[in-house]
């Protein structure tokens, strides 16, 4: 592992790419530069919507592939070739992804292996690894390239390159994320897993104090020793909340495990939906989606603009634009008017649809936002009453969906004995934080465990403490099966690089391989590897030699990573066998 971090400590360049569920894009600097000043950070200088006058520092995380499964474009250039292919009806054959970052989320209750498919938006499939692989190829390529128009030409194997992924998703997910980096050309050994609210917390940590927006007068000092915060990184897909303490020397400590849901901007999205859905019902909605896709990716843009520019001081109605289609495929289908169909929702009074434009009181689209702030409010008086976390009183707001007033307010509002700060470009402070973190990983000191990791043992069956249901007769002696030994425990703290170690014997002679099976628990102390809840997250198999004795084997967890790794030892011939654990 030593080993590993100076080979990418002597790359000369560190790139970050921030895989987004909305918007995605890619942030790097030179090692020379970061040694003069760690924020001169470079990103793409706009990327743009062909058919509306957008131009952002990110791209919408949306790709397109042709008939044949073949990459065809990416970000507003997947979106605007769709909606092309769509106007003259030949869009059925092609493949449409866009907002599939959540199939990765563990609230989906879908199990994440490296061969699983994604749907795109007929319900056609194609490998996730092929889908996830190819964006990252792309932003890869597209900074490879954007470095060479510059003259500053860069070889992909002199670059550091770091991914970033939720903190509160499940290691299955992380490794998901590692080996669509490796479809994209980009080797294990110039690769970094960071985490997202970890490397916006520490961009911050360089921020001047003029570059910071909260309460009139407030002094940002996140950045003196003993100084604990929370921050809370709302992006398009989830809700990604931890807590630091900072330390002499600049260290950041997590005091408590990352935590979250699936609350991001996207909620806001689905509000909308269902509230069309009242008014002109679902089957019209979907019809209106396969057949007018140019319409349908305006109707995306125009809400994107609303919920950015919102306010909770916004009174009286607002306007919204809205395809005349929308309208005209209402009456088409049902053959009712729209006005009739509001008269029959709950919106009758407080909404009139004019051709191409809605007009609604404001209280309606900002009560679109109210879902997802209450599940985030809640969630983070919830944290408060933790002990560790008690006292706690500086929120730091970053990602994209906290540069959203309604979402500022709000917090704002719920907590008012504490001091809510959002950095300017909240929403870039992932992707630079990043490029910061591959510059400077030991930043992070230690982290908290949000599982008990362990492996499955069978000691000598004792009556008073095993079930008779666990006994099992091995090698003429009787033993307890499936026992959970634990090598770290949820909610313990641990240092990076952190190991923790443990010694194991053979059941039997002459066996020449030991068989390591490794568990998680959202539970503290789980007693058995078959209870609810426990989850075997992969393998390492020890080779050993073939001997008349019973042979010993030292197993080494090393923890406090963004990854977890796993050492064993067979301790006759002190021969070592290091691997990633294999999630998937």
């Amino acid at each position: 592992m030593a080993s590993a971090v100076t080979a990418k400590k002597e790359k000369m360049m560190v790139a970050a790419i921030d895989f987004g569920t909305t918007y995605s894009g890619y942030a790097f600097s030179l090692k020379t530069d970061y040694n003069a000043d760690p924020t001169k950070i470079s990103i793409n200088q706009g990327w743009v919507a062909g058919s509306m006058a957008v131009s952002s520092y990110k791209a919408p995380t949306v790709v397109l592939f042709d008939q044949k499964g073949e990459f065809n474009s990416f970000g507003y250039e997947a979106e605007d070739a769709y909606s092309e292919l769509a106007l003259d009806n030949e869009h059925h054959d092609w493949y449409y992804f866009s907002r599939f970052k959540m199939r990765l989320h563990h609230e989906n209750n879908q199990k994440i292996h490296r061969d699983m498919d994604l749907q795109d938006d007929k319900g056609r499939k194609l490998p996730a690894i092929t889908v996830f692989g190819k964006v990252i190829w792309y932003l890869k390529d597209h900074m490879l390239k954007a470095l060479k128009k510059r003259g500053t030409e860069m070889k992909n194997e002199d670059i550091h390159w770091i991914i970033t992924v939720p903190a509160i998703w499940a290691d299955s997910a992380k490794q998901f994320m590692r080996e669509a980096a490796y479809k994209a050309d980009i080797a294990g050994s110039q690769l970094t897993i960071a985490l997202e609210p970890e490397a916006a917390s520490l961009y911050c940590q360089y921020l001047p104090t003029e570059k910071i927006h909260g309460t009139a007068g407030l002094t940002f000092d996140v950045a003196s020793t003993g100084s604990k915060y929370m921050v809370i990184d709302l992006g398009g897909g989830t809700a990604d909340i931890t807590v630091h303490e900072r330390h002499s020397g600049g260290g950041l400590k997590e005091v408590h495990k990352a935590s979250g849901g699936a609350w991001g901007g996207t909620r806001v999205d689905e509000a909308f939906k269902q509230m069309l859905i009242k008014i002109i019902g679902a089957p019209v909605l979907d019809k209106f989606c396969e057949e007018h896709r140019a319409d349908y990716l305006y109707l995306q843009r125009e809400l994107e603009v609303k919920k950015r520019t919102m306010k909770p001081s916004t009174s009286g109605k607002i306007t919204l634009k809205v395809p005349v289609n929308l309208r005209e495929a209402y009456t088409k289908e049902t053959g009712e008017s729209i006005e009739d169909a509001i008269k029959g929702s709950p919106y009758a009074g407080k909404l009139v649809w004019h051709s191409d434009k809605i007009r609604l009181d404001a209280t309606i689209f900002k009560g679109l936002f109210k879902d997802c702030i209450d599940k985030i409010v809640e969630h983070i008086r919830d944290l408060l009453n933790h002990p560790e976390v008690k006292g706690t009183d500086l929120m730091l707001m970053v990602g994209g969906f906290s540069e959203s007033e309604m979402m500022h307010d709000a917090i704002e509002n719920a907590f008012k004995k504490c001091r809510v700060i959002i950095p300017e470009d909240a929403g870039l402070c992932v992707m630079k934080g990043a490029v910061i973190f591959g510059h400077r990983p030991v930043a992070i000191t230690s982290r908290v465990s949000r599982y008990t990791y362990g492996i499955n043992i069978s000691p000598p069956f004792d009556p008073n403490s095993h079930p008779e249901s666990h006994k099992v007769t091995i090698g003429g002696r009787d033993r307890c099966q499936n026992v959970f030994k634990s090598y770290i425990r949820e909610g313990e703290s641990i240092r990076v690089g952190e190991e923790r170690s443990g010694r194991h014997i053979t059941l039997n002679t002459h066996q020449t391989e030991m068989l390591l099976n490794i568990f998680a628990s959202p539970k503290k102390t789980p007693q058995f590897v078959d209870e609810p809840e426990v989850e075997l997250l992969g393998q390492v198999v020890v080779q050993l030699p073939d001997r008349d004795e019973l042979i010993k084997v030292e197993v080494k967890m090393i923890f406090g990573e963004t990854e977890l790794h796993v050492e064993a030892q067979e301790m006759s011939t002190n021969n070592k066998y290091t691997s990633f654990f294999d999630f998937l």
